[in-house]
């Protein structure tokens, strides 16, 4: 019996390079603080929908202000804003929700949890936000002309990549996170009977993601206050989506990967 056993050990080979990188690439990640990359998206949110809204007059993100621009084109108002001021509303809805359709089957194939899937999800949403980033910068985009139709150029771009954020959430299992509205984290922060417990982290992260997001529009604001505009907002909102992407590479595989590896 031990000479078997010796034999086995003996036998069985280290795994290479490349089955190393392959092993940790698709290993499904530790999900106990994978929260503060959800409260970085709420922070980008903030910091893209202020700066897209203070120069274009049209949220990227949070969609309910869309819907009520979009109902409010049927009465043709608000009075002196864009003739097609609906359409853009309505393009940023159906661009998110087509993100968020892709990213969610993606997920749902490829695994959720997965560094790969993860850091490529995010790679994807840089991009996303690179491109009309250098579209603001070459002047293909208008940056301060409200009315361009140019703008269409965009809008599915950056409303795609939130819909794919938005989906990331989900199998994190950090709902309490949406990323992009704040509606249900007020009302849910507001009616937690363990408001004022010492130990409640879910007050603690719908806390943490109001405060990111608010954060973020600041910043978006003053730095479309100071003259920097789009260009910077986008450039900045695509470095952190893609330093995102690496930091995924980075978490603890999860606990039901190393037991099998043991076994």
């Amino acid at each position: 019996m031990q000479a078997s056993e010796t034999q086995s050990l003996l036998g069985r080979k280290h795994p290479g390079l490349k089955d190393q990188i392959h092993r940790h690439l698709t290993t499904t990640i530790n999900l106990e603080h994978a929260y503060l990359p959800l409260l970085v998206c709420c922070y980008t949110t903030g910091l893209i929908d202020a700066g897209a809204y203070s120069d274009w007059g049209i949220f990227m993100g949070m969609q309910t202000g869309n819907t009520i621009f979009l109902a409010l084109g049927t009465a043709s108002l608000p009075l002196g804003s864009n003739r097609l001021q609906w359409l853009r509303s309505l393009t940023s809805i159906l661009s998110l929700m087509a993100g968020s359709l892709v990213t969610g089957w993606t997920y749902h194939a490829a695994g959720g949890t997965r560094r790969l899937t993860l850091s490529l999800s995010f790679f994807v949403q840089s991009l996303c936000i690179a491109i009309p980033a250098f579209l603001v910068t070459t002047d293909a985009i208008p940056q301060t002309d409200p009315n361009s139709d140019l703008i269409f150029l965009a809008i599915p771009f950056l409303a795609f990549q939130f819909g794919a954020q938005v989906a990331t959430s989900r199998p994190l299992g950090y709902s309490e996170i949406p990323t992009t509205v704040l509606t249900t984290s007020y009302n849910d922060l507001a009616g937690d009977p363990n408001v004022l417990a010492w130990h409640n982290p879910k007050r603690n992260r719908r806390a943490g993601a109001i405060v990111m997001l608010l954060l973020g529009g600041i910043s978006g604001g003053w730095l479309s206050r100071v003259g920097a505009g789009l260009t910077l907002v986008f450039w900045l909102g695509a470095a952190i989506k893609f330093a995102l992407g690496i930091s995924w590479l980075l978490f603890r595989e999860s606990s039901e990967g190393r037991n099998a590896d043991s076994s």
